[in-house]
């Protein structure tokens, strides 16, 4: 609008400066003081453009625009580099973190092209009520012309008739007072005549503005109408993106918890298995284990010289968000690395264990036992007595592991606890 409505700023101060030698930054101005004397929907229509016009001709730093306009280009420049990103990402070889990160960055463009389109259909609804106010103005600036006219033509005729009359009535009158009465009226009717017209001039001439409006406003629509199109159509191609990703992102969602479930499955099935080679050897299952440090558990090593690669504790997954208990110790060493037996004890458990891979359990009695998990290969069988220090299998990445390591646990009752007080 604001293009349209500088132009008709344009225009109307030139009428303003032919008749009142106005200058364009008084025009608002003058228009506004003249509303007073318009009809009612044509004095709201040319305060709101006089609003308009004062923003229009409000001065603006052309280097901070300059700025602005570079800021924009900058950010628009940036945002359709992250849109190309998304569009030409392979998915199905993406690793979770560059998929959550195109998700991430196609959702704000989304969303900042969901502003934009709105922001443009609120400019074509103004734009379409400019127009249908410019219409309306015209409409009641035509009956108020009509009207005028009418009045005026009235008082022309009335005029003829009483011109000769005017003098003679005051002559032959042989009453002063009432010939001056007369005379008076006669003035007055002369003097409204002149109102009428003056009226007419600016019915008129809001007529013009009206129109100029109108027409301006039409054109305005049409473009607007185009930008938005234009806009809905980039939103509904990143939109389609946005919901491919989001499908992807949700089913490796889905098949992490799977993965999880399973995993929480299979370490209530090695509870189990722990509990029951327990009882076969101890018939009492403790209450309780012996305090970490105490003279019955006193004696463990680690089991290979390696760092903590990730401790016991609960784990927040860095892309989903999902939060899962770490049961054990990651022990980081390269494959084939020994494993050896980190106490006394008798294999309990020596094969394959799902989402563990490979994996030995040693009971240590009291309730006691140790898991080595994600074993290349394994060195013992079930029932077998080792000594600490015994090679048991060796470092791999089986099972659900993302690289060599050893996941090691101490259990108690067949339950993960926190390893570190048990070690050295």
């Amino acid at each position: 609008m604001s293009f349209g409505l500088q132009s008709v700023a344009v225009w109307r101060s030139a009428r303003l400066e032919d008749r009142d030698e106005v200058a364009l930054g008084e025009a608002p101005r003058a228009l506004a003081a003249t509303g007073g004397s318009r009809s009612p929907m044509v004095a709201r229509l040319i305060a709101g453009l006089c609003v308009l016009l004062i923003a229009s001709v409000m001065p603006f730093s052309a280097s901070a625009q300059d700025k602005e306009e570079q800021a924009r280009d900058e950010r628009q420049r940036v945002r359709d580099e992250k849109a190309e990103a998304a569009r030409e990402l392979d998915i199905a070889r993406a690793d979770d973190a560059a998929v959550a990160t195109a998700l991430r960055d196609i959702t704000d463009i989304v969303n900042a092209q969901q502003a934009e389109v709105d922001e443009a259909t609120r400019q074509l609804e103004l734009a379409n009520e400019t127009a249908t106010a410019a219409e309306a103005a015209i409409a009641e600036a035509d009956v108020e012309q009509a009207e005028l006219e009418a009045g005026l033509a009235n008082r022309a005729v009335a005029g003829f008739l009483n011109s000769d009359r005017g003098a003679a009535t005051f002559f032959n009158s042989e009453d002063l007072t009432e010939a001056i009465r007369q005379n008076s009226m006669l003035e007055e009717a002369n003097a409204d005549t002149g109102d009428l017209l003056e009226e007419l001039r600016i019915v008129r001439e809001d007529r013009e503005v009206a129109e100029a409006l109108a027409a301006e406003a039409v054109l305005e629509a049409a473009a607007l109408e185009v930008e938005l199109e234009e806009k809905l159509a980039n939103w509904e191609v990143e939109k389609a993106v946005q919901e491919e990703l989001k499908a992807e992102m949700a089913a490796r969602v889905a098949d992490w918890e799977a993965e999880v479930a399973e995993f929480e499955a299979e370490d209530a099935r090695l509870t189990q298995i722990i509990r029951e080679e327990q009882a076969k050897k101890n018939p009492v299952v403790p209450t309780s284990a012996p305090a970490p440090g105490s003279a019955s558990v006193s004696g463990f090593q680690w089991p290979i010289n390696a760092p903590v690669s990730s401790g016991y504790g609960y784990r927040v997954h860095p892309i989903f968000g999902t939060k899962r208990l770490h049961k054990g110790l990651d022990l980081g060493a390269g494959s084939g690395t020994p494993i050896a037996a980190a106490k006394d004890g008798t294999v309990i458990s020596a094969g394959w264990q799902g989402g563990y891979g490979n994996t030995v359990v040693i009971s240590h009695g009291d309730g006691i036992t140790s898991l080595y998990a994600h074993q290349s290969s394994i060195a013992v069988s079930n029932g077998q007595e080792v000594s600490r220090g015994d090679i048991i299998g060796y470092v791999g990445s089986t099972g659900w592991s993302t690289g060599p390591h050893l996941h090691f646990e101490i259990r108690v009752n067949g339950v993960a606890v926190d390893p570190m007080p048990y070690m050295p």
